[in-house]
């Protein structure tokens, strides 16, 4: 690789805790120790605390699902956010192919969350709001159908119809191109990105993602 050094061992030492604080600042902690024993050697000590890590993510993820099924900003909000059931969901996704254990109806009230929405959403165009965040209300859907392809549970119809529709941006196209390709359909994939640009305008997703 061409990057250069990160000091992975050092980075290490800030992930290796109890997950605590928002949704993102959860994930966050534990997303990164799912993959960590392949890009660096762990010590014994390590080896023991990334599982149980991660096993106390998954479980304190418990505290943000909501009565529909997604995961709400803070722990035991009533309401979910559309970034944080993206978020937390494809980290449980994640978990789970890795052979970790969910706990119980946690991933099929969160799948059905995820299609409900997925099914009503309709494009809203871009536009700055009073905080100076830009609204990206396709990159949430487009992340969305993302991770219901994930699941083994597509929703093809919003699919094709975010596909279909004009002036979503680059960064929303690029995540319904991967969408279609974890379904087994490259040749629509390869047909969304072909001249999409690589390079993004900057953006800020304050209370969403983060560009």
């Amino acid at each position: 690789s061409n990057i250069p050094p990160i000091d992975l061992g050092e980075r290490l030492n800030y992930l290796l805790r109890y997950p605590h604080g928002c949704i993102e600042q959860t994930t966050s902690s534990g997303f990164p120790q799912l993959y960590v024993d392949k890009l660096m050697d762990l010590n014994e000590t390590q080896k023991q605390s990334v599982p149980r890590n991660i096993q106390a993510t998954i479980n304190r993820l418990k505290l943000f699902q909501t009565s529909d099924g997604g995961f709400s900003y803070w722990p035991g909000e009533p309401t979910a956010s559309d970034w944080g059931s993206n978020y937390g969901g494809h980290f449980i996704l994640e978990a789970k192919n890795l052979g970790y254990q969910l706990p119980s109806n946690m991933l099929n009230r969160w799948t059905k969350f995820q299609k409900k929405l997925a099914r009503q959403w309709s494009y809203k165009i871009g536009g700055f709001r009073d905080n100076g965040s830009y609204n990206h209300n396709d990159l949430m859907q487009s992340y969305r159908l993302y991770t219901l392809a994930l699941a083994g549970e597509p929703e093809t119809g919003a699919m094709n119809r975010m596909r279909e529709t004009d002036g979503i941006s680059a960064q929303a196209k690029w995540r319904l191109a991967a969408a279609y390709a974890l379904i087994g359909k490259p040749e629509i994939a390869k047909a969304m990105i072909n001249k999409l640009p690589t390079e993004i305008e900057k953006y800020a997703e304050l209370g969403g993602s983060n560009g």
